[in-house]
């Protein structure tokens, strides 16, 4: 690749649009966390109440309500499909590359903020989560925002530009609190205060934090009265449940021991993990660098931190990757200003790690040894076309002459892979996690008067968006729902397997039950009619023809 013919400013722009836009809307729903959210924000524009977040109708207190006012914007401009559920992560991201953009580019140089930008967009797990309809894309927004703000803040040297910056931060922080919770506080202030130490700044943020807490205050208070004002209990749930218990129970959710995110931090880094060791080892000598300073504290605490959590989930490392993609960045630059050898040395890994992978691919797929039925014949082979395509995208970045050529090389890597998901997933995976097209198969039965029922929180959402109603009951296991059944005018939602078949010999409607998570209770009449998909059953009544 010659340097002439590459200009990063214009293909990171297009990368953005092919990664992270043009496939959004190709694949369907997953369950249970894109159909959720998809649900939460459908039912925020429907009742046009956006205060109190609901689930099927019920209350829904264990997230704030800024990334459901995000998701549901985006139904608002978008309308109600796959790409509008997932638009707001990928704006998010974008977002967050924006700042990192600006911090670089102002704290390095330009071409530096570029390769950050490249490099951050292009990690596996940013790119994942990217793509992909959860929270956490807009909490590293509003983080990576904060920290730009705070780094702004530190090294301005007028009192007004401390005032703007700092107030940035706080606005930042407020939105950031708004999206997940006061995690949003605490990330900023464990990185910052460290970092003012180290720089022999402790007595600028003591001066200066009274000021980002008054306006992340003042942005947080109005939404904080309202759901107050409407629902006494938000803040006592929201702050022992979710916070507290989450943290430090011994029961908390997602429990996972304190080395559990060390192999999806290497997963994460992909494609740049083959590069990371020769980057890390030529930024010796740097980290004088008030910028690298910052990026390692800002990578290396919040890590620490989720790590000592008893409850652990991968997407919570997210606002870790900004940081390392500075670091990373740095590193790249400067191994090749070296002509490292550890550059090809990583390039030579990677070619050959994905040349076997498409090997074993095939050789899989002749044994038989695939999970696929007769009719995904040509989904090895658009993985072999994926992982070859990565092989021989890193084989031209070892015989690139310029930095750029070999940045877009990797920066590439991923995109196959992200273009053609929606054909690579095998029937398996959507038959258990994406029941879209199961209830397409199905939907001739789910007349507008029929009773609507599910198993389990995951299969209700699923319901709930594709048949567009709020009125779902729920057996078996409550999940995420078991505080908003609580209340005196919800209980009637919940029906007990025990008492199914009582439930449906009294109505004179059809009734439509979906199973997935629970088993058939054996108490159950035999339905009208029974259909079943991969992990799907549904069981249909209706009485009145009998």
């Amino acid at each position: 690749m010659d340097k002439s013919k590459i200009n990063l400013a214009v293909i990171v722009p297009l990368f953005f649009i092919m990664l992270y836009l043009l496939p959004l809307g190709l694949r369907d729903l997953w369950s249970p966390d894109e159909l959720r959210y998809a649900e939460i924000a459908r039912e925020m524009v429907d009742s046009g109440n956006w205060i109190v977040p609901t689930f099927n109708d019920l209350r829904y207190f264990e997230k704030p309500v800024m990334g459901h006012w995000m998701n549901a914007i985006s139904q608002v401009v978008f309308g109600e499909n796959n790409f509008s559920v997932r638009a707001a992560s990928a704006f998010s991201t974008l977002g967050a590359a924006f700042c990192l953009f600006l911090l670089v580019g102002r704290f390095a140089n330009r071409k530096q903020a570029w390769v950050t930008v490249s490099v951050f967009l292009s990690l596996f797990l940013v790119s994942n989560l990217g793509t992909y309809s959860v929270l956490d894309g807009m909490l590293n927004l509003w983080l990576t925002a904060a920290f730009t703000a705070f780094f702004y803040a530190a090294d301005s040297p007028t009192t007004s530009q401390r005032w703007r910056y700092y107030g940035l931060a706080g606005l930042f922080c407020a939105c950031a609190l708004l999206t997940k919770g006061f995690l949003a506080l605490a990330l900023p202030v464990i990185v910052v205060v460290p970092f003012m130490i180290w720089q022999r700044q402790l007595l600028d943020i003591l001066r200066w934090g009274w000021w980002v807490m008054l306006v992340a205050l003042i942005v947080t208070l109005p939404w904080a009265l309202a759901i107050h004002a409407a629902e006494p209990d938000y803040w006592h749930y929201f702050f022992w449940v979710e916070h507290i218990q989450r943290f430090a129970a011994e029961d908390a959710q997602h429990t996972s021991p304190a080395w559990y995110y060390l192999p999806y931090l290497l997963l994460g880094t992909l494609p740049w993990l083959f590069l990371a060791p020769s980057a890390i080892k030529h930024l010796k000598g740097h980290w004088q660098s008030p910028l690298l300073r910052y990026a390692l504290l800002w990578a290396l605490i919040p890590f620490i931190f989720f790590s000592a959590a008893k409850g652990k989930l991968v997407t919570y490392i997210l606002p870790c990757m900004a940081p390392l993609a500075i670091i990373l960045a740095q590193g790249i630059m400067n191994a090749f200003e070296n002509k490292a050898k550890g550059l090809k040395i990583g390039s030579v890994i990677n070619c050959a790690f994905f040349s076997l992978i498409s090997v074993a691919v095939i050789i899989l797929f002749y044994m038989g040894r695939l999970p696929l039925e007769a009719e995904e014949f040509y989904r090895p082979w658009l993985l072999v076309v994926v992982c070859g395509s990565w092989a021989v995208l890193a084989y031209i970045s070892i015989k690139a002459k310029s930095l750029e050529g070999k940045i877009t090389s990797y920066m590439l890597m991923p995109l196959s892979l992200f273009l053609l998901a929606w054909a690579i997933i095998p029937n398996i995976s959507i038959d258990s996690k994406m029941p879209g097209r199961f209830l397409e198969q199905v939907s001739p039965l789910v007349s507008d008067d029929a009773i609507l029922i599910a198993d389990y929180p995951s299969t209700m959402s699923a319901l709930n968006w594709y048949f567009k109603r709020r009125d779902i009951y729920l057996t078996g296991n409550t999940g995420e729902v078991t505080y908003g059944l609580g209340y005196d005018d919800a209980k009637h939602k919940y029906v007990a397997p025990s008492l199914l078949d009582e439930f449906i010999q009294k109505q004179s409607v059809p009734v439509v039950i979906l199973f997935r998570e629970m088993d058939v209770p054996q108490s159950l009449p035999e339905p009208d009619k029974r259909i079943e998909r991969g992990k799907f059953t549904l069981f249909y009544y209706d009485r009145a023809k009998r």
